[in-house]
């Protein structure tokens, strides 16, 4: 585990500094409290099957990165331009100055990948240990770790990050103004957060063979606009600076998204915005949220 990672870290449930007992390889806070480290993860969240005939988010996320590899190439041409494209645009909004970065719900990790030769020092956070050793597999630096935590509780003293980016993780929650909450906590005064999601997402729903309950396509719970965006972060010491569309279903239906490619990131950009005003449809949502104190 990298020194500096358990320098910052802290029990989830009272805040207390934890520290690495090398006798057993466990984190240990004041009171005795211990936490298991997996290879270089701390895990913070117990790996349990699913309940049967019953909703758990813990269970159906650590299930989910076990069948599906969040790493492997997206095979829809198209699909993997545009996520070039809204994965560009989140990172670009990570401050030069941040030095200390979370990316919570990390999947395959993009943001690592991006900063992982850098001088800023990222953790990645997930709810399943499949996908935050990946992680650390596939982007091996001193200044990359990962972490096993609940959005909710993130193992973290307050005011510590410099930015925290969650990308594609806010429809997933059961409550979202919760975790936009949570994660502002865990923010330095005037630290950045950067979230990503479908805009104006009209959600589809399964009947499911197993419970027979209606189920959401893709687990999302929420779709959201900018006025949903506002009620979520009302009363909270934060400051919505800019919420952008990205990646303009015309462009991508039309194919246009091909030669945009082709012309590089900035060009591809402008373009993007530009349809974006004309015709405000978009595959997805970028909202930054400055914290105030």
């Amino acid at each position: 585990m990298k020194p500096w990672l358990e320098h910052i870290l802290a029990n989830p449930e009272n805040g207390n500094p934890l520290k690495l007992d090398p006798s057993d390889g466990q984190l240990h806070d004041a009171d005795n409290h211990t936490f298991a480290v997996d290879g270089d993860v701390p895990v913070f969240v117990e790996q349990k099957p699913t309940p049967e005939n019953k909703f758990d988010y813990t269970s159906h996320y650590t299930a989910d990165a076990e069948v599906f590899d969040y790493f492997a190439e997206e095979t829809d041409p198209l699909q993997s331009k545009h996520l070039t494209l809204l994965r560009k645009t989140v990172t670009n909004c990570v401050p030069e100055q941040s030095k200390l970065l979370l990316d919570v719900g990390c999947g395959c990790a993009f943001v690592a990948k991006t900063f992982a030769n850098s001088g800023k020092k990222i953790v990645s956070a997930d709810i399943a240990i499949a996908n935050a050793k990946k992680a650390l597999q596939h982007y091996p630096a001193p200044n990359h770790a990962a972490v096993v935590a609940d959005a909710y509780k993130l193992p973290f003293a307050n005011n510590t990050f410099d930015c925290i980016v969650a990308s594609e993780i806010i429809e997933h929650t059961i409550d979202p103004r919760a975790f936009v909450k949570a994660l502002t906590e865990k923010l330095k005064p005037s630290g950045l957060l950067i979230i990503s999601t479908p805009y104006k997402e009209k959600i589809a729903y399964s009947l499911c063979i197993h419970c027979n309950c209606k189920t959401p396509h893709n687990a999302h719970l929420h779709s959201f606009d900018k006025e949903k965006i506002k009620q979520l972060t009302n009363d909270l010491p934060v400051n919505v600076e800019a919420m952008q569309l990205v990646g303009n279903k015309a462009i991508i239906k039309l194919r246009i998204i091909n030669p945009l490619y082709h012309l590089g990131y900035g060009t591809w950009h402008l373009t993007d915005r530009l349809a974006n005003r004309i015709l405000p449809r978009a595959e997805h949502f970028l909202i930054t949220i400055r914290k105030t104190a």
